[in-house]
């Protein structure tokens, strides 16, 4: 079977799913609106702060459309085992590597669609609602931070996919996921004790690449290594996914 029908089965497969559209819709709109608000109203409260950054403002919205990406992920991937699917999508693909290769293309393509102009909108309008203390893309880091951002969706899709492929349910994969992205990362960078470590996860490290104008100095790596960093654990978890899918019985 080539690689093309594989492709077009899981683009319908997610385009049929009022959830996965849904989520992926969400993760759209949340840096926009969440970003254009944080800009418009507290913008200039802000800025007086010595430690101002004004794409950390201007993309916050990001803390929260990364588990609208995460759970588009994993609800692609993890639903497959829901009541059994996925050994009727073994069936119809029985390469298990050209299924999960299609799987992968297509919930990552899905993911950088929305997130090119997500992110190219988000960092337009905000910026600009910050008037004088927003920044131009012909300043220092913005480019870098823009781009980062709109890999940061689809790297962070991969991950989820690969880790969803190895814990093969969906809930097991919820449970982790969603926690640590609204929890136990961002808190562990607040104790300092667990920050030297902390700064390598991969969410910490994707979104110091894309929310920050500047490096910080209370970390050991430069924002340019932010999304390398979280590049390396992604490759790992889709090498983790494609090995269990390989392996084990459907």
């Amino acid at each position: 079977m080539r690689l093309q029908p594989v492709l077009y089965s899981e683009l319908t497969k997610i385009i049929s799913v009022r959830a996965l559209v849904g989520s992926l819709t969400v993760a759209a709109v949340l840096p926009v609106a969440f970003g254009s608000v944080a800009c418009g109203d507290y913008g200039d409260g802000e800025a007086a702060q010595a430690d101002f950054d004004p794409l950390a403002l201007g993309f916050w919205g990001v803390n929260f459309a990364q588990v609208a990406v995460a759970v588009f992920a994993m609800l692609a991937m993890g639903g497959e085992y829901d009541r059994g699917r996925i050994a009727t999508s073994l069936v119809a693909v029985p390469r298990r590597n050209r299924f999960y290769v299609g799987k992968c293309l297509v919930t990552t393509g899905l993911s950088l669609a929305i997130a090119i102009p997500a992110a190219l909108l988000t960092f337009f309008l905000t910026q600009r609602l910050l008037g004088e203390h927003g920044v131009s893309l012909g300043d220092p880091g913005t480019v870098r931070a823009v781009l980062c951002l709109i890999l940061y969706f689809p790297l962070l899709t991969l991950l989820c996919v690969g880790l969803a492929a190895m814990v093969r349910t969906l809930a097991a994969a919820m449970g982790v996921v969603l926690p640590f992205l609204f929890l136990l990362s961002p808190l562990s960078m607040e104790v300092p004790r667990l920050r030297t470590v902390a700064q390598f996860l991969p969410d910490r490290a994707g979104l110091y690449a894309a929310m920050s104008l500047h490096s910080d100095p209370d970390l050991v790596y430069s924002a340019w290594l932010g999304l390398p960093i979280m590049a390396v654990w992604t490759a790992g978890a889709v090498f983790g996914g494609w090995y269990a899918l390989r392996c084990r019985d459907a």
